[in-house]
This record gives C-alpha cells, structure tokens and sequence, in this order.
C-alpha cells in the first residue's frame, strides 16, 4: 500500500473534472482520516498483544508452581479415593439438578 505521502503527491499530479468539489474533498478527507485511524489502531494492537502477553508471563508463572504442587499431591491418591470424590461429585451435581428443576418449577 502506498504511504500517504505518496498518495498525497499522486492526487496532487492529477486533475479530476469533478461537479462537486465538496464531495471530492469530503471523499479525499474521509481516505486520510481512515487511514490516520488504521495506524492508530495497528499501534494500539501491538499495544494491547505486549501487555497481554507480560500479563500472562506475570500471572502463569505462580499458576505453573501451583499446578506442580497439585500434581504431586494428586500421585499419592489412591484408587479408593478416586472413588470417593467421584461419589461426591456425581452427588453434588445431582443435587444442583433437583435444586435447578425445582427453582425452574417455582418461577414459572
């Protein structure tokens, strides 16, 4: 894509037979103004990815000494107690269920 100022010296160089000049002008206006804004937007994104990412590189790195420490007290569970908690999940899912069916009954 050519810069603006390039595009600026080719719109100089040629002569238009325009009946509105006004709309010309508002036409030529509006591309720089789109173009202004484009630049801003690509500076503001490149913005945005930079602090996104030390965010990320901030936050993850207690998160991954959280997740070693979890995966190691997870190796010492044993098969009994796998079961266990999977009891009380499937019990505290099934009573979410009753207690959403019923809250579904009562605001109808």
């Amino acid at each position: 894509m050519n810069s603006f100022e390039e595009i600026v010296k080719q719109e100089k160089q040629v002569s238009y037979a325009q009946r509105d000049r006004e709309l010309f002008s508002f036409y030529t206006l509006t591309l720089i103004a789109q173009e202004q804004a484009s630049k801003k937007l690509k500076t503001k994104l490149w913005a945005c990815l930079i602090f996104f990412t030390l965010g990320l590189f901030i936050f993850f790195s207690p998160i991954y000494q959280l997740m070693g420490d979890l995966v190691v007290h997870l190796s010492t569970i044993e098969i009994i107690d796998i079961f266990k908690m999977a009891l009380v999940s499937y019990g505290v899912a099934g009573l979410c269920i009753v207690l959403i069916k019923r809250g579904a009954v009562v605001f109808r």
